[in-house]
Protein backbone atom coordinates (compact mmCIF):
# COMPACT_ATOMS: atom_id res chain seq x y z
CA UNK A 1 0.00 0.00 0.00
CA UNK A 2 1.51 3.78 -0.81
CA UNK A 3 0.65 6.96 0.00
CA UNK A 4 -0.47 9.30 -3.15
CA UNK A 5 -0.20 12.87 -2.70
CA UNK A 6 -1.52 15.50 -5.30
CA UNK A 7 0.62 18.05 -7.13
CA UNK A 8 1.64 20.83 -4.64
CA UNK A 9 2.38 24.15 -4.44
CA UNK A 10 5.65 24.06 -4.39
CA UNK A 11 6.90 21.96 -7.35
CA UNK A 12 3.81 23.12 -9.28
CA UNK A 13 4.19 26.87 -9.13
CA UNK A 14 8.16 26.12 -9.52
CA UNK A 15 6.96 24.35 -12.93
CA UNK A 16 4.14 27.12 -13.90
CA UNK A 17 6.71 29.96 -13.18
CA UNK A 18 9.71 27.97 -15.17
CA UNK A 19 7.82 28.52 -18.27
CA UNK A 20 6.96 32.04 -17.78
CA UNK A 21 9.46 34.54 -16.02
CA UNK A 22 6.78 37.57 -15.85
CA UNK A 23 4.36 35.01 -13.52
CA UNK A 24 5.08 35.38 -9.78
CA UNK A 25 3.09 33.10 -7.59
CA UNK A 26 2.84 33.35 -4.11
CA UNK A 27 0.46 30.15 -2.85
CA UNK A 28 -0.38 29.36 0.92
CA UNK A 29 -1.38 25.44 1.83
CA UNK A 30 -3.02 25.22 4.19
CA UNK A 31 -2.37 21.95 6.67
CA UNK A 32 -3.93 19.91 9.49
CA UNK A 33 -1.70 21.20 12.02
CA UNK A 34 -2.40 24.86 10.73
CA UNK A 35 0.68 25.90 9.19
CA UNK A 36 1.59 26.84 5.40
CA UNK A 37 3.38 25.96 2.89
CA UNK A 38 4.25 26.85 -0.35
CA UNK A 39 6.71 27.93 -3.07
CA UNK A 40 7.39 29.17 -6.67
CA UNK A 41 10.23 29.23 -9.54
CA UNK A 42 11.31 31.25 -12.37
CA UNK A 43 12.13 34.21 -10.12
CA UNK A 44 9.55 34.43 -7.40
CA UNK A 45 10.09 34.15 -4.12
CA UNK A 46 9.12 31.52 -1.55
CA UNK A 47 6.59 31.53 1.19
CA UNK A 48 8.19 32.46 3.59
CA UNK A 49 6.00 30.27 6.12
CA UNK A 50 7.10 27.24 4.01
CA UNK A 51 9.14 24.76 6.19
CA UNK A 52 10.23 22.33 3.04
CA UNK A 53 13.58 22.22 1.48
CA UNK A 54 14.25 24.81 -1.26
CA UNK A 55 17.10 25.51 -4.07
CA UNK A 56 17.30 26.89 -6.95
CA UNK A 57 19.19 26.03 -10.21
CA UNK A 58 18.99 27.48 -13.52
CA UNK A 59 16.81 30.52 -12.13
CA UNK A 60 14.27 28.40 -11.46
CA UNK A 61 12.91 27.65 -7.41
CA UNK A 62 12.15 24.37 -6.53
CA UNK A 63 10.16 23.86 -2.97
CA UNK A 64 8.57 20.74 -1.49
CA UNK A 65 4.77 21.66 0.13
CA UNK A 66 3.16 20.91 2.93
CA UNK A 67 0.94 18.21 2.88
CA UNK A 68 -2.56 18.28 4.79
CA UNK A 69 -0.80 15.92 7.21
CA UNK A 70 1.33 18.51 7.86
CA UNK A 71 4.66 16.53 6.53
CA UNK A 72 6.99 18.14 3.20
CA UNK A 73 6.37 16.18 0.38
CA UNK A 74 8.97 16.24 -2.45
CA UNK A 75 7.36 14.84 -5.46
CA UNK A 76 9.72 13.81 -8.60
CA UNK A 77 9.97 17.21 -10.21
CA UNK A 78 11.75 18.29 -7.27
CA UNK A 79 14.13 15.35 -7.09
CA UNK A 80 14.17 11.66 -8.52
CA UNK A 81 16.12 9.50 -10.25
CA UNK A 82 16.94 11.26 -13.57
CA UNK A 83 16.42 14.57 -11.79
CA UNK A 84 19.34 14.83 -9.52
CA UNK A 85 20.37 17.72 -7.16
CA UNK A 86 23.48 19.19 -8.49
CA UNK A 87 23.20 22.48 -6.62
CA UNK A 88 26.08 23.29 -4.18
CA UNK A 89 23.54 22.91 -1.27
CA UNK A 90 20.21 21.39 -0.36
CA UNK A 91 19.16 21.37 3.46
CA UNK A 92 16.35 19.59 4.81
CA UNK A 93 15.49 21.16 8.21
CA UNK A 94 13.74 19.74 11.25
CA UNK A 95 10.53 21.40 11.40
CA UNK A 96 8.24 18.92 13.35
CA UNK A 97 6.84 17.00 10.52
CA UNK A 98 8.22 14.78 7.67
CA UNK A 99 10.05 14.43 4.67
CA UNK A 100 8.80 12.65 2.12
CA UNK A 101 9.75 11.59 -1.12
CA UNK A 102 7.67 10.40 -4.51
CA UNK A 103 10.89 9.29 -5.92
CA UNK A 104 14.45 8.78 -4.93
CA UNK A 105 16.62 11.34 -3.79
CA UNK A 106 19.72 11.55 -5.76
CA UNK A 107 22.59 14.13 -4.69
CA UNK A 108 25.30 15.38 -6.89
CA UNK A 109 26.08 14.75 -10.44
CA UNK A 110 27.35 11.30 -11.52
CA UNK A 111 30.08 11.41 -14.18
CA UNK A 112 30.91 7.63 -15.68
CA UNK A 113 33.55 6.29 -17.76
CA UNK A 114 32.11 7.29 -20.95
CA UNK A 115 31.82 11.16 -19.61
CA UNK A 116 35.27 11.06 -18.07
CA UNK A 117 36.63 10.32 -21.22
CA UNK A 118 34.82 13.45 -23.02
CA UNK A 119 37.16 15.83 -20.61
CA UNK A 120 34.58 15.98 -17.87
CA UNK A 121 36.02 16.57 -14.79
CA UNK A 122 35.07 13.95 -11.94
CA UNK A 123 34.01 15.64 -9.11
CA UNK A 124 36.34 15.14 -5.76
CA UNK A 125 35.68 15.59 -2.11
CA UNK A 126 33.73 18.79 -1.80
CA UNK A 127 33.32 19.61 -5.28
CA UNK A 128 29.37 18.21 -5.68
CA UNK A 129 26.77 18.87 -3.82
CA UNK A 130 26.47 18.99 0.34
CA UNK A 131 23.27 17.27 1.33
CA UNK A 132 22.15 18.47 5.31
CA UNK A 133 19.90 16.49 7.17
CA UNK A 134 19.17 18.27 10.61
CA UNK A 135 18.44 16.05 13.63
CA UNK A 136 15.33 14.77 14.65
CA UNK A 137 14.61 14.52 10.68
CA UNK A 138 12.37 11.18 9.62
CA UNK A 139 13.40 10.78 5.72
CA UNK A 140 10.51 8.87 4.06
CA UNK A 141 10.58 6.80 0.75
CA UNK A 142 6.95 6.23 -0.72
CA UNK A 143 8.12 4.32 -3.99
CA UNK A 144 9.71 0.88 -3.48
CA UNK A 145 12.90 0.93 -5.84
CA UNK A 146 13.56 4.51 -4.64
CA UNK A 147 16.82 5.23 -2.58
CA UNK A 148 19.67 7.81 -1.34
CA UNK A 149 22.65 8.09 -3.57
CA UNK A 150 25.30 10.20 -3.21
CA UNK A 151 27.45 10.57 -5.89
CA UNK A 152 31.20 10.66 -6.30
CA UNK A 153 32.38 13.99 -4.85
CA UNK A 154 29.28 14.64 -3.24
CA UNK A 155 28.66 14.91 0.59
CA UNK A 156 26.35 14.35 2.77
CA UNK A 157 26.04 15.65 6.53
CA UNK A 158 23.19 13.54 8.25
CA UNK A 159 24.17 14.70 12.25
CA UNK A 160 21.48 13.53 14.41
CA UNK A 161 21.69 13.04 18.74
CA UNK A 162 21.15 10.55 21.26
CA UNK A 163 18.01 12.02 21.52
CA UNK A 164 17.10 13.37 17.98
CA UNK A 165 18.31 10.27 15.96
CA UNK A 166 17.84 10.96 12.01
CA UNK A 167 15.61 8.34 10.29
CA UNK A 168 15.29 6.84 7.19
CA UNK A 169 12.60 4.66 6.36
CA UNK A 170 9.36 3.63 4.28
CA UNK A 171 5.98 5.01 4.29
CA UNK A 172 4.87 1.60 5.70
CA UNK A 173 6.24 2.35 8.32
CA UNK A 174 6.48 6.26 8.96
CA UNK A 175 3.23 6.90 7.76
CA UNK A 176 0.76 4.51 7.49
CA UNK A 177 2.34 2.61 10.58
CA UNK A 178 1.69 -0.99 9.49
CA UNK A 179 5.30 -1.42 9.35
CA UNK A 180 6.75 -4.73 10.74
CA UNK A 181 9.36 -6.74 11.73
CA UNK A 182 8.74 -9.15 8.68
CA UNK A 183 9.04 -6.40 6.61
CA UNK A 184 11.83 -6.21 4.57
CA UNK A 185 12.65 -4.72 1.69
CA UNK A 186 10.25 -2.13 1.72
CA UNK A 187 12.66 0.70 -0.20
CA UNK A 188 16.60 1.01 -1.37
CA UNK A 189 18.31 2.16 1.32
CA UNK A 190 21.49 4.76 1.43
CA UNK A 191 24.68 4.16 -1.47
CA UNK A 192 27.15 6.46 -1.19
CA UNK A 193 29.74 6.60 -3.73
CA UNK A 194 33.71 7.34 -3.39
CA UNK A 195 36.36 8.03 -5.11
CA UNK A 196 38.63 5.64 -2.93
CA UNK A 197 40.55 2.65 -4.24
CA UNK A 198 38.96 -0.13 -5.59
CA UNK A 199 40.42 -3.75 -6.61
CA UNK A 200 38.01 -3.55 -9.32
CA UNK A 201 40.39 -1.01 -10.71
CA UNK A 202 43.75 -2.08 -12.17
CA UNK A 203 46.79 -0.59 -9.70
CA UNK A 204 49.26 -1.49 -12.20
CA UNK A 205 51.07 -3.59 -10.70
CA UNK A 206 51.63 -7.50 -11.41
CA UNK A 207 49.04 -8.39 -8.93
CA UNK A 208 46.40 -6.24 -10.03
CA UNK A 209 43.24 -6.54 -12.34
CA UNK A 210 44.75 -5.55 -15.23
CA UNK A 211 48.10 -5.42 -17.13
CA UNK A 212 50.85 -4.69 -15.32
CA UNK A 213 53.24 -0.83 -16.36
CA UNK A 214 56.66 -1.62 -16.52
CA UNK A 215 57.58 1.46 -14.24
CA UNK A 216 54.76 0.80 -11.06
CA UNK A 217 56.48 1.87 -8.36
CA UNK A 218 55.62 0.19 -4.85
CA UNK A 219 56.59 3.41 -2.97
CA UNK A 220 53.30 5.10 -4.78
CA UNK A 221 50.76 2.36 -5.04
CA UNK A 222 48.06 4.57 -5.80
CA UNK A 223 49.52 6.30 -8.76
CA UNK A 224 49.43 3.62 -11.34
CA UNK A 225 47.16 2.24 -13.81
CA UNK A 226 43.72 3.67 -13.45
CA UNK A 227 44.93 5.03 -10.35
CA UNK A 228 46.94 7.48 -12.17
CA UNK A 229 45.79 11.05 -13.18
CA UNK A 230 44.18 11.17 -16.76
CA UNK A 231 43.44 14.34 -18.71
CA UNK A 232 41.80 16.74 -16.63
CA UNK A 233 40.94 13.84 -13.90
CA UNK A 234 42.75 12.37 -11.05
CA UNK A 235 42.18 8.77 -12.08
CA UNK A 236 40.34 6.95 -14.46
CA UNK A 237 38.99 4.12 -11.93
CA UNK A 238 35.33 3.62 -13.13
CA UNK A 239 33.09 0.92 -11.27
CA UNK A 240 29.29 0.19 -12.09
CA UNK A 241 27.28 0.13 -8.38
CA UNK A 242 24.56 -2.10 -7.91
CA UNK A 243 21.11 -0.28 -8.07
CA UNK A 244 20.68 1.85 -11.34
CA UNK A 245 24.03 2.26 -13.00
CA UNK A 246 25.85 5.11 -10.94
CA UNK A 247 29.82 5.45 -10.45
CA UNK A 248 32.59 5.10 -7.79
CA UNK A 249 36.36 4.48 -7.10
CA UNK A 250 39.50 6.45 -7.63
CA UNK A 251 42.83 7.14 -5.59
CA UNK A 252 42.15 9.24 -2.54
CA UNK A 253 41.29 6.52 0.29
CA UNK A 254 41.54 9.38 2.63
CA UNK A 255 37.84 11.36 0.91
CA UNK A 256 35.38 12.80 3.28
CA UNK A 257 31.95 12.06 2.04
CA UNK A 258 30.69 13.58 5.12
CA UNK A 259 28.98 12.08 8.39
CA UNK A 260 26.32 9.92 9.64
CA UNK A 261 25.91 10.18 13.10
CA UNK A 262 23.22 9.03 15.20
CA UNK A 263 21.36 7.54 12.13
CA UNK A 264 18.93 4.62 11.99
CA UNK A 265 17.99 3.08 8.88
CA UNK A 266 14.86 0.94 8.60
CA UNK A 267 13.05 -1.63 6.24
CA UNK A 268 15.60 -1.38 3.53
CA UNK A 269 17.30 -3.60 0.71
CA UNK A 270 13.99 -3.40 -2.10
CA UNK A 271 15.14 -5.42 -5.59
CA UNK A 272 16.04 -2.51 -7.26
CA UNK A 273 16.56 -3.80 -10.65
CA UNK A 274 16.07 -7.55 -11.41
CA UNK A 275 18.85 -9.98 -9.31
CA UNK A 276 20.21 -6.73 -7.70
CA UNK A 277 18.98 -5.81 -4.06
CA UNK A 278 20.25 -2.92 -2.22
CA UNK A 279 21.75 -2.99 1.18
CA UNK A 280 20.76 -0.49 4.24
CA UNK A 281 23.82 0.96 3.35
CA UNK A 282 26.09 0.55 0.82
CA UNK A 283 29.93 2.78 0.77
CA UNK A 284 31.24 2.40 -2.32
CA UNK A 285 34.76 2.62 -2.07
CA UNK A 286 34.39 5.43 0.62
CA UNK A 287 37.23 7.31 2.39
CA UNK A 288 38.40 7.45 6.30
CA UNK A 289 38.08 11.48 6.21
CA UNK A 290 34.35 10.04 6.87
CA UNK A 291 32.49 9.69 9.40
CA UNK A 292 30.12 7.01 10.48
CA UNK A 293 29.45 6.60 14.63
CA UNK A 294 26.18 5.72 16.55
CA UNK A 295 24.47 4.30 12.91
CA UNK A 296 21.83 1.15 12.96
CA UNK A 297 20.29 -0.79 10.21
CA UNK A 298 17.20 -2.41 11.43
CA UNK A 299 14.92 -5.46 9.51
CA UNK A 300 16.50 -5.47 5.79
CA UNK A 301 16.48 -7.60 3.00
CA UNK A 302 20.10 -7.58 1.96
CA UNK A 303 23.64 -6.91 3.75
CA UNK A 304 23.44 -4.34 6.56
CA UNK A 305 26.36 -2.39 6.15
CA UNK A 306 28.84 -2.95 2.95
CA UNK A 307 31.76 -1.46 1.63
CA UNK A 308 33.18 -2.14 -2.06
CA UNK A 309 36.58 -0.83 -1.53
CA UNK A 310 37.21 2.39 -0.11
CA UNK A 311 38.80 2.98 3.66
CA UNK A 312 36.05 4.51 5.90
CA UNK A 313 36.18 3.68 9.45
CA UNK A 314 33.07 3.19 11.69
CA UNK A 315 32.15 3.15 15.11
CA UNK A 316 29.36 2.31 17.29
CA UNK A 317 27.53 0.71 15.06
CA UNK A 318 24.32 -1.96 15.46
CA UNK A 319 22.82 -4.39 12.66
CA UNK A 320 19.35 -5.99 14.01
CA UNK A 321 17.06 -8.80 11.78
CA UNK A 322 19.39 -8.17 8.98
CA UNK A 323 18.61 -10.56 6.27
CA UNK A 324 21.97 -11.16 4.20
CA UNK A 325 24.95 -10.32 6.11
CA UNK A 326 25.07 -7.50 9.04
CA UNK A 327 28.80 -6.36 8.14
CA UNK A 328 30.60 -7.41 4.75
CA UNK A 329 33.66 -6.23 2.74
CA UNK A 330 34.96 -6.65 0.10
CA UNK A 331 37.12 -5.14 -3.21
CA UNK A 332 40.16 -3.67 -1.89
CA UNK A 333 38.43 -2.14 1.44
CA UNK A 334 40.69 -1.20 4.28
CA UNK A 335 39.21 -0.04 7.38
CA UNK A 336 38.64 -0.31 10.92
CA UNK A 337 35.50 -0.49 13.13
CA UNK A 338 35.08 -0.51 16.65
CA UNK A 339 31.95 -1.08 19.11
CA UNK A 340 29.82 -3.00 16.76
CA UNK A 341 26.52 -4.58 17.79
CA UNK A 342 24.90 -7.84 15.61
CA UNK A 343 21.91 -9.27 16.79
CA UNK A 344 20.12 -12.05 14.92
CA UNK A 345 16.83 -11.91 15.69
CA UNK A 346 15.19 -14.57 12.63
CA UNK A 347 16.61 -15.89 9.88
CA UNK A 348 19.65 -13.88 8.56
CA UNK A 349 23.28 -14.82 6.87
CA UNK A 350 26.47 -13.97 8.41
CA UNK A 351 27.57 -11.82 11.07
CA UNK A 352 30.61 -10.98 9.31
CA UNK A 353 31.25 -11.58 5.46
CA UNK A 354 34.92 -10.63 3.70
CA UNK A 355 35.73 -10.90 0.33
CA UNK A 356 38.88 -9.99 -0.94
CA UNK A 357 37.38 -10.24 -4.49
CA UNK A 358 34.73 -12.29 -5.56
CA UNK A 359 33.48 -15.77 -7.29
CA UNK A 360 35.48 -15.72 -10.85
CA UNK A 361 37.99 -13.25 -9.90
CA UNK A 362 41.64 -13.80 -8.56
CA UNK A 363 41.67 -14.23 -5.05
CA UNK A 364 44.85 -12.87 -5.40
CA UNK A 365 43.94 -9.29 -6.65
CA UNK A 366 45.25 -6.29 -5.33
CA UNK A 367 44.61 -3.66 -3.67
CA UNK A 368 44.33 -6.66 -0.85
CA UNK A 369 40.96 -6.31 1.71
CA UNK A 370 41.29 -6.39 5.14
CA UNK A 371 39.03 -5.21 8.21
CA UNK A 372 40.31 -5.15 11.63
CA UNK A 373 37.47 -5.01 14.22
CA UNK A 374 37.52 -4.79 18.22
CA UNK A 375 34.53 -4.58 20.37
CA UNK A 376 31.88 -6.41 18.35
CA UNK A 377 28.66 -8.48 19.97
CA UNK A 378 27.39 -11.28 17.20
CA UNK A 379 24.42 -12.96 18.40
CA UNK A 380 23.30 -15.77 15.92
CA UNK A 381 20.03 -17.44 15.81
CA UNK A 382 20.67 -20.88 14.65
CA UNK A 383 17.73 -20.23 12.06
CA UNK A 384 18.61 -21.64 8.54
CA UNK A 385 18.38 -20.70 5.10
CA UNK A 386 14.64 -20.41 3.89
CA UNK A 387 13.33 -22.19 7.33
CA UNK A 388 12.51 -20.99 10.90
CA UNK A 389 14.35 -23.89 12.58
CA UNK A 390 17.92 -25.15 13.12
CA UNK A 391 19.62 -27.88 13.97
CA UNK A 392 18.27 -28.89 16.61
CA UNK A 393 15.30 -26.39 16.04
CA UNK A 394 15.69 -22.72 17.09
CA UNK A 395 13.30 -20.36 16.80
CA UNK A 396 10.04 -21.03 15.38
CA UNK A 397 7.72 -18.34 13.91
CA UNK A 398 10.22 -16.12 13.13
CA UNK A 399 10.80 -15.06 9.46
CA UNK A 400 13.04 -17.02 7.41
CA UNK A 401 15.96 -15.54 5.20
CA UNK A 402 16.53 -16.61 1.92
CA UNK A 403 20.03 -15.01 1.83
CA UNK A 404 21.67 -18.28 3.98
CA UNK A 405 21.71 -19.64 7.54
CA UNK A 406 22.57 -17.30 10.22
CA UNK A 407 26.16 -17.69 11.03
CA UNK A 408 29.00 -15.63 12.43
CA UNK A 409 31.83 -14.81 10.56
CA UNK A 410 33.07 -15.70 7.31
CA UNK A 411 36.39 -14.93 5.95
CA UNK A 412 37.09 -16.17 2.34
CA UNK A 413 38.32 -14.97 -1.13
CA UNK A 414 41.37 -14.27 -0.25
CA UNK A 415 40.77 -11.60 2.47
CA UNK A 416 42.47 -10.49 5.67
CA UNK A 417 40.75 -9.83 8.97
CA UNK A 418 41.86 -8.64 12.67
CA UNK A 419 39.68 -9.93 15.46
CA UNK A 420 39.45 -8.71 18.92
CA UNK A 421 37.95 -8.28 22.06
CA UNK A 422 34.59 -9.70 20.37
CA UNK A 423 32.36 -12.13 21.03
CA UNK A 424 30.42 -14.85 19.26
CA UNK A 425 27.27 -16.66 20.07
CA UNK A 426 23.82 -17.68 19.88
CA UNK A 427 20.63 -16.85 21.25
CA UNK A 428 19.04 -19.99 20.87
CA UNK A 429 18.79 -22.85 23.52
CA UNK A 430 21.61 -24.16 24.56
CA UNK A 431 23.39 -21.87 22.26
CA UNK A 432 22.75 -24.05 19.38
CA UNK A 433 24.19 -22.65 16.30
CA UNK A 434 26.02 -22.79 12.77
CA UNK A 435 29.43 -22.28 12.18
CA UNK A 436 30.31 -19.14 14.61
CA UNK A 437 33.80 -18.56 13.04
CA UNK A 438 34.94 -19.72 9.68
CA UNK A 439 38.34 -19.09 7.52
CA UNK A 440 37.28 -20.53 3.81
CA UNK A 441 40.13 -20.68 0.89
CA UNK A 442 38.17 -20.34 -2.23
CA UNK A 443 40.02 -19.83 -5.66
CA UNK A 444 43.70 -20.18 -4.09
CA UNK A 445 44.94 -20.72 -0.71
CA UNK A 446 44.91 -16.85 -0.09
CA UNK A 447 42.87 -16.92 3.18
CA UNK A 448 44.93 -19.29 5.13
CA UNK A 449 47.88 -18.27 3.71
CA UNK A 450 47.51 -15.07 5.18
CA UNK A 451 46.40 -16.85 8.95
CA UNK A 452 49.69 -18.77 8.53
CA UNK A 453 51.32 -15.61 8.07
CA UNK A 454 50.22 -13.90 10.76
CA UNK A 455 48.69 -11.05 8.55
CA UNK A 456 45.21 -12.01 9.97
CA UNK A 457 45.23 -12.00 13.53
CA UNK A 458 42.52 -12.82 16.07
CA UNK A 459 43.07 -12.21 19.93
CA UNK A 460 40.86 -11.95 23.37
CA UNK A 461 37.50 -13.16 21.68
CA UNK A 462 34.96 -15.81 23.04
CA UNK A 463 33.71 -17.89 20.89
CA UNK A 464 30.67 -19.94 22.86
CA UNK A 465 28.17 -21.81 20.19
CA UNK A 466 26.96 -25.24 19.50
CA UNK A 467 29.25 -24.98 15.75
CA UNK A 468 31.91 -23.29 17.08
CA UNK A 469 34.70 -23.24 14.53
CA UNK A 470 34.22 -24.58 10.50
CA UNK A 471 37.91 -24.24 8.40
CA UNK A 472 37.57 -24.87 4.12
CA UNK A 473 41.37 -25.00 3.12
CA UNK A 474 42.52 -25.62 0.03
CA UNK A 475 44.45 -28.20 -0.89
CA UNK A 476 48.24 -26.53 -0.45
CA UNK A 477 47.20 -25.75 3.36
CA UNK A 478 45.49 -29.42 4.45
CA UNK A 479 45.74 -29.80 8.39
CA UNK A 480 45.54 -25.92 8.29
CA UNK A 481 44.11 -26.25 12.56
CA UNK A 482 41.62 -22.85 13.64
CA UNK A 483 41.22 -23.73 17.59
CA UNK A 484 45.09 -24.11 17.70
CA UNK A 485 45.77 -20.98 15.73
CA UNK A 486 43.30 -18.85 17.97
CA UNK A 487 45.51 -20.10 20.55
CA UNK A 488 49.22 -19.38 19.01
CA UNK A 489 49.50 -22.43 16.68
CA UNK A 490 52.56 -24.47 16.26
CA UNK A 491 50.70 -27.90 16.12
CA UNK A 492 52.12 -28.72 12.70
CA UNK A 493 53.59 -27.46 10.06
CA UNK A 494 50.38 -26.03 8.56
CA UNK A 495 49.30 -23.90 11.72
CA UNK A 496 52.92 -22.14 12.77
CA UNK A 497 52.81 -20.63 15.74
CA UNK A 498 51.86 -16.97 15.76
CA UNK A 499 50.66 -14.34 18.19
CA UNK A 500 47.30 -15.10 19.07
CA UNK A 501 46.34 -15.02 22.46
CA UNK A 502 43.38 -15.10 25.21
CA UNK A 503 40.86 -16.85 22.65
CA UNK A 504 38.89 -18.75 24.02
CA UNK A 505 36.05 -21.09 22.62
CA UNK A 506 33.49 -22.78 24.38
CA UNK A 507 31.35 -25.91 22.80
CA UNK A 508 29.91 -29.15 23.33
CA UNK A 509 29.67 -29.64 27.03
CA UNK A 510 31.64 -26.45 27.95
CA UNK A 511 28.80 -23.95 26.78
CA UNK A 512 27.74 -22.30 29.98
CA UNK A 513 24.76 -22.33 31.89
CA UNK A 514 25.41 -18.87 32.30
CA UNK A 515 25.18 -16.19 29.62
CA UNK A 516 27.55 -14.27 27.99
CA UNK A 517 25.12 -11.46 26.94
CA UNK A 518 23.05 -10.76 29.01
CA UNK A 519 19.22 -12.26 28.85
CA UNK A 520 20.63 -14.56 25.65
CA UNK A 521 19.11 -17.43 25.40
CA UNK A 522 15.60 -16.57 24.22
CA UNK A 523 16.01 -12.49 24.25
CA UNK A 524 17.43 -10.25 22.48
CA UNK A 525 20.14 -9.16 24.79
CA UNK A 526 22.97 -7.26 23.65
CA UNK A 527 25.29 -6.07 26.73
CA UNK A 528 28.13 -8.66 27.54
CA UNK A 529 27.77 -10.37 31.11
CA UNK A 530 30.28 -9.48 33.82
CA UNK A 531 31.23 -13.26 34.22
CA UNK A 532 32.49 -14.84 31.18
CA UNK A 533 32.45 -18.79 32.39
CA UNK A 534 31.91 -22.22 31.51
CA UNK A 535 30.03 -25.26 31.54
CA UNK A 536 30.79 -25.90 35.18
CA UNK A 537 30.83 -22.18 36.36
CA UNK A 538 34.46 -21.61 35.92
CA UNK A 539 35.75 -18.42 34.87
CA UNK A 540 37.53 -18.43 31.54
CA UNK A 541 38.24 -14.63 30.26
CA UNK A 542 38.95 -11.96 32.65
CA UNK A 543 37.62 -8.67 31.37
CA UNK A 544 40.22 -6.80 33.66
CA UNK A 545 43.04 -8.34 32.33
CA UNK A 546 42.51 -10.46 28.98
CA UNK A 547 41.52 -7.88 26.80
CA UNK A 548 43.70 -6.79 23.67
CA UNK A 549 45.02 -3.02 24.07
CA UNK A 550 43.04 -2.07 20.64
CA UNK A 551 44.19 1.61 20.82
CA UNK A 552 48.07 0.18 20.07
CA UNK A 553 46.21 -0.21 16.67
CA UNK A 554 45.91 3.84 15.90
CA UNK A 555 43.41 4.78 13.99
CA UNK A 556 39.92 5.30 15.78
CA UNK A 557 40.35 2.55 18.26
CA UNK A 558 40.59 3.21 21.66
CA UNK A 559 41.06 0.71 25.02
CA UNK A 560 38.47 -0.81 26.02
CA UNK A 561 37.07 -1.83 29.24
CA UNK A 562 34.75 -4.57 28.40
CA UNK A 563 34.43 -7.90 25.94
CA UNK A 564 32.06 -7.43 23.22
CA UNK A 565 30.47 -4.17 21.74
CA UNK A 566 28.21 -3.47 24.37
CA UNK A 567 27.72 -3.67 28.73
CA UNK A 568 25.53 -2.42 31.32
CA UNK A 569 28.03 0.46 32.27
CA UNK A 570 28.43 1.42 28.71
CA UNK A 571 25.18 1.06 27.06
CA UNK A 572 25.34 3.33 24.29
CA UNK A 573 22.88 1.62 22.11
CA UNK A 574 20.05 3.48 24.60
CA UNK A 575 17.74 5.98 23.82
CA UNK A 576 17.71 5.97 19.75
CA UNK A 577 18.03 2.26 18.65
CA UNK A 578 15.33 0.20 17.72
CA UNK A 579 14.35 -3.21 17.61
CA UNK A 580 16.25 -4.57 20.87
CA UNK A 581 13.56 -4.73 23.41
CA UNK A 582 10.53 -6.55 22.17
CA UNK A 583 10.44 -10.79 22.89
CA UNK A 584 11.87 -13.13 20.20
CA UNK A 585 9.23 -14.42 18.09
CA UNK A 586 8.18 -17.97 19.11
Amino acid sequence: MRIRHLLGFGVAAAAIAGCNSDVVLNPTVNNAAGGAGGGVGGGGAIAPNNPCATYTEAGQTFAGYVDANGNCFYDSTFVSDSKPITVSTITFPNFGGLHIFEDSLYIGEDVNANAAATGIRIPQEGEGTQLNIAAGNTMVFEAADSYLRIARGSQIFAIGTQAEPITFTADEDAVLGIGTESDRGLWGGLQINGNGVTNKCNDGSGTGSGAADPNYDPATPFSWGDFAPAGVNPHSCHVTSEGRPATYGGNNNAENSGSLEYVVVKHAGFEVVDGDELNAITLNAVGSGTTISHVQVYTTQDDGFEMFGGAVNMDHIVAVNVGDDSIDYSEGYNGDIQYAVVVHTSGANRCIEGDNTGENRSDAFTPTTKLRISNMTCVTSNMDEDTGAGDPPSVIGADPSTKGSSEGPLFREGVYFEMYNSIVTSNAPNMASNECLEPDDSEGPQTIDAAQAGTSIASSNVIACGEALKVGADAANTGFDLDDWLNGGGINAATPANGNTNNVVLTGADIPTAMLVDGVPGTRGYLTSVDIQNGVGGQVFDQANDLFDASSLGSIFDSPTYLGGANAGDDWLAGWSVGLTDPLPQ
